[in-house]
């Protein structure tokens, strides 16, 4: 499983699927997998233009289950990696820091909390849901209820549209 700082609204969609099950009593031996890299994304409902993001690097996921094999908590690193947006109208392209690390678990009454920390995009802004390619140095903190709904979403740090940057 890919995560990372690249989709905060993917990652955490496909981190909510896994955790959709009931939360586990137990835990097994937890699993580690490295993935040598992310597939390119084309964004083309953020900026005024279509972005092409290629990240370089790899991540490090560690995944924790229960007895039954249902994800109960995962831990991504994202060590060395680097992101390159390019607009496609234009080809200007920009490259900016994607390292930190991701945490989701849930919790034994059905909900979940989520830490991404470091630097990394995502298309939209993870709180407001402006639209953007926003660049986070720093960390995000949500809390989401049973039904996976945010209960509350905290930034620390800074967020930054990249449009403007590969606009010009």
């Amino acid at each position: 499983m890919q995560r990372g700082p690249l989709l905060l609204s993917t990652a955490l969609s496909t981190v909510l699927v896994a955790f959709a099950v009931a939360p586990a009593a137990n835990a097994d031996k937890p699993t580690r997998e490295i993935v040598p890299g992310q597939d390119d994304v084309r964004i083309t409902d953020q900026c005024a233009f279509p972005v092409l993001v290629q990240t370089t690097g790899r991540e490090i996921v560690t995944s924790f289950t229960d007895k039954s094999g249902n994800l109960v908590k995962q831990i991504a690193v994202f060590p060395a990696n680097k992101q390159t947006l390019t607009n496609l109208d234009t080809r200007k392209s920009i490259v900016v820091l994607a390292t930190g690390s991701f945490n989701a678990r849930r919790q034994p009454d059905g909900t979940a909390t989520l830490h991404v920390t470091g630097h990394g995009i995502f298309p939209g802004h993870p709180v407001t849901e402006e639209p953007g390619i926003w660049y986070l140095s720093g960390r995000i903190f949500a809390t989401l209820d049973v039904d996976d709904n945010p209960t509350s979403i905290n930034v620390t740090g800074k967020l930054v549209d990249l449009c403007g940057r590969l606009g010009n």
